[in-house]
């Protein structure tokens, strides 16, 4: 691990909660100032406290302590930070997981993580309900609102309640830095679920990165975005972070839309603003968003979650007249590693190492490859990848101190970082690599296209064969005349073996709750289809 600012030379025992929180608690004047806008409710750090301990104590009262695990299920709202802070006070350690994730996979996590406790929203106990029978450890699950004495009736505690029976002064318990604080379990769309722990010292460092990326902060600086609170991008960026840093935090409630996120920035006057690229690409096609909307606050816009389309981002500028900020990080590194915030990180690459990381992009020998040449990246800095009780996986994520990353890259001659491609979604087409990325960004300078993903599908001959997947925009229709035009269009802007030969026009995309298309949905169809069509083919030849 690399904690080389001053700043990250924390003691051996420290407490995540006091480090972000008490530090507002000085005065009352800063007692009293916001701390997050949640839905229409505004809370001062004064008060957040207050939750804070009485939820601590209550938590406390059912036997939570410190090391123990417990589980959140809890759109993004005041209540899921309420909840955080109160475990990392207790010294738990805390499990977010994801609003839209099934029984199937919460009881996993539950039981793979030997969660002790459950904390979920009312309206959306039904999953949890459904897997209460196979729960191995948990012993008690928080409602968050809903009918007190009906759910107490089934054998739920409630939240409201454990807030309003305690007392709001509890002492910290202290850990030590490198104690696991919280684990974030992957999506599972290629296998079982991975639980990713990330140490307290790896969670109170990251966000004092954040500051140099942004040119510093402002005193009328405030944050908001779209990430999910239980994603490593919304609890870093839109809890800690702003926490940290004394600004306040727009946390949009319900369902989000790209006009709820353009009016919440002009109404709060956001001056950061965080979501995905899938959110970006609905936000430029939103008609006249640049004459409805008032945008000029903004001067920090940051997209994460997945690599951002070149496409895009000169959309958004030539729309809105900011840069958007490409940073990479991922579930196992918890923090952002790489993004374009330095004066030579060049527009469209994924720029250079925060602070506190370090890159390299290195061959399948462990050896730095040569300037230009793409490899694996790899990356050291304060946070790794350490997988929660998969030995196997461990062995295979990092190499002599290196975190082995998913992704396909490259250095060029100025040490700038340029994306290539996740590595398990490399198109290997008539002995050429493809890059889906590179594919897709063509096809969203065509007038119709909203949003496309591009796979390798089987092919006997080619071994894989370049396929569009294409969503359009209103008012165009797929056909094949569509088809040939967009093969056409990508003629001029592609190399040969890169035009996909096949296009499938679409309504939707199957998509992580982040926004990440899931290309493994799109593979396994096209897999399925494959050896329908073999099999019928032989039984075709046996008749």
């Amino acid at each position: 691990f690399i904690l080389n600012l001053p700043e990250t030379q924390f003691p051996e025992e420290v407490n995540l909660t006091d480090y972000v929180l008490n530090r507002h608690l000085v005065s009352e004047e800063e007692a009293q100032r916001t701390a997050f806008y949640s839905g229409d409710r505004v809370i001062t750090y004064k008060a957040l406290n207050q939750m804070v301990n009485r939820m601590g104590n209550g938590l406390r009262g059912l036997g939570i302590g410190k090391g123990d695990v417990v589980m959140l299920r809890i759109p993004n709202s005041v209540e899921f930070v309420v909840c955080a802070l109160a475990l990392h006070r207790l010294g738990a350690i805390v499990i977010p997981t994801m609003v839209l994730l099934r029984e199937k996979t919460l009881t996993y996590v539950a039981n793979a993580s030997e969660a002790k406790a459950i904390i979920c929203a009312h309206d959306i106990l039904d999953e949890i309900e459904l897997g209460r029978p196979k729960h191995q450890t948990v012993k008690h699950i928080v409602a968050i609102g809903g009918d007190r004495a009906e759910l107490k009736a089934r054998g739920y505690a409630s939240y409201e309640e454990l807030i309003e029976s305690s007392i709001d002064q509890l002492e910290s318990v202290k850990v030590r830095r490198d104690d696991v604080a919280a684990v974030f379990f992957t999506s599972g769309t290629t296998g079982a679920p991975k639980g990713c722990m990330h140490m307290n010292m790896t969670l109170m460092g990251a966000p004092n990165a954040v500051p140099a990326t942004l040119g510093g902060m402002r005193p009328d600086d405030i944050v908001s975005g779209s990430p999910p609170l239980a994603f490593v991008f919304g609890y870093g960026y839109l809890m800690l972070f702003p926490l940290l840093h004394s600004i306040p935090s727009i946390l949009i409630e319900g369902r989000l839309s790209p006009e709820r996120m353009f009016e919440t920035i002009e109404k709060y006057k956001v001056t950061i603003f965080c979501s995905a690229p899938a959110a970006y690409n609905q936000m430029v096609n939103v008609p006249d968003a640049n004459k409805r909307y008032d945008l000029s606050s903004l001067r920090i816009t940051m997209s994460g979650s997945a690599p951002l389309l070149p496409a895009t981002i000169q959309q958004w500028k030539d729309l809105f007249g900011t840069e958007l900020m490409n940073i990479i990080g991922s579930s196992e590194t918890f923090s952002a590693y790489l993004t374009t915030w330095q004066p030579k990180s060049k527009l469209r690459s994924l720029g250079h190492p925060l602070p506190s990381w370090e890159a390299r992009v290195i061959d399948e020998q462990g050896n730095d490859c040569p300037t230009g040449e793409t490899g694996r990246l790899a990356v050291k800095g304060i946070g790794g990848i350490m997988y929660w009780r998969n030995p196997e996986k461990q062995s295979e994520a990092v190499t002599n101190g290196w975190s082995l990353t998913g992704d396909l890259a490259y250095k060029d001659e100025d040490g700038c970082f340029w994306h290539v491609s996740r590595g398990d979604d490399i198109i290997k087409s008539r002995g050429y690599r493809v890059s889906p990325g590179e594919v897709e960004d063509a096809l969203l300078e065509h007038a119709s296209v909203f949003e496309s993903a591009v796979i390798g599908a089987p092919d006997p001959i080619q071994g894989e064969r370049v396929k569009a997947y294409v969503m359009l925009k209103e008012g165009h229709e797929g056909s094949p005349r569509l088809a040939d035009e967009l093969k056409q269009f990508l003629k001029g802007k592609l190399a040969p073996y890169m035009v996909p030969g096949e296009f499938e026009f679409v309504t939707s995309f199957p998509k992580t709750e982040t926004g990440k298309v899931r290309r493994v949905e799109l593979k396994q169809a096209e897999q399925q289809r494959y050896e329908e069509r073999l099999r019928g083919e032989a039984s075709g030849k046996e008749n």
